[in-house]
């Protein structure tokens, strides 16, 4: 398929949406309890059905940490590896809260739109 074709857009569009969630995702499992990048890779694959699988967790991770969202909880070893727990910080926290606000104000945007649209779909007219 050509450069420039839908398909790309498409999953170009596709990886935008992901970047753009999973900060929230993450902070929000770890709102929840101190996690390893593992048990957060798992839940999102597993509860998304693939959908918001992550190929490169760590500079997200490394990311929040630099912003001071999260911080690590403590360090464990098992089986011979080294697992790193982290926890939301304060900061995270209060970062979590705002962009948990400005998605759900957006999805309520979009939904009242999309029936906009279907009301206009059914009768043809404007209101």
């Amino acid at each position: 398929m050509p450069k420039g074709s839908n398909k790309d857009y498409s999953a170009k569009m596709t990886e935008n949406l992901k970047k753009a969630l999973t900060e929230m995702l993450i902070l929000t499992f770890l709102s929840k309890k101190d996690m390893t990048i593992y048990e957060i890779l798992r839940i999102l694959d597993n509860q998304s059905n693939g959908v918001c699988r992550i190929q490169y967790p760590y500079g997200v991770i490394n990311r929040m940490s630099d912003r001071g969202y999260i911080e690590i909880a403590g360090k464990a070893v098992s089986d011979d590896r080294r697992r790193i727990h982290y926890r939301i910080t304060d900061i995270g926290r209060d970062y979590l809260e705002k962009i948990t606000g400005e998605y759900k104000d957006f999805l309520a945007g979009m939904n009242m739109i999309m029936k906009y649209v279907e009301k206009l779909g059914e009768s043809g007219e404007e209101e």
